[in-house]
């Protein structure tokens, strides 16, 4: 039965997408939630900046994808942090010492 969530699963979630590794982690997923409306908002300026065509689109675009990589390695850094402080480690098995009974000897009363 295994209910531990993958580390690297986790770390590529938050690498690609921000803070789908915290949902998939199911910890944390407010801040999950705000790194994805951030990341949204990245994104769609962006797109806007490409777009506009512009003589400073290339070092506006350069500095963006910059950072937003370096954010991505830190999130995924981040996910694989919070996934070894929740990973359930296995118990430890002790040795038990086994009793050897022996049967009573009865005796016959006259």
């Amino acid at each position: 039965m295994k209910n531990e969530k993958s580390v690297g699963l986790a770390m590529i979630f938050n690498f690609v997408i921000w803070g789908a590794g915290y949902f998939y982690l199911n910890k944390q997923v407010i801040k999950g939630f705000v790194v994805f409306v951030l990341y949204s908002l990245i994104m769609f300026f962006s797109i806007l900046i490409l777009l506009s065509g512009s003589i400073l689109t290339l070092p506006i675009m350069f500095w963006v994808e910059f950072w937003t990589m370096w954010c991505s390695i830190f999130l995924a850094y981040d996910a694989f942090k919070l996934s070894k402080k929740t990973t359930i480690k296995p118990l430890k098995i002790q040795r038990v010492k086994r009793v050897v009974r022996r049967p009573k000897v009865r005796t016959r009363k006259k």
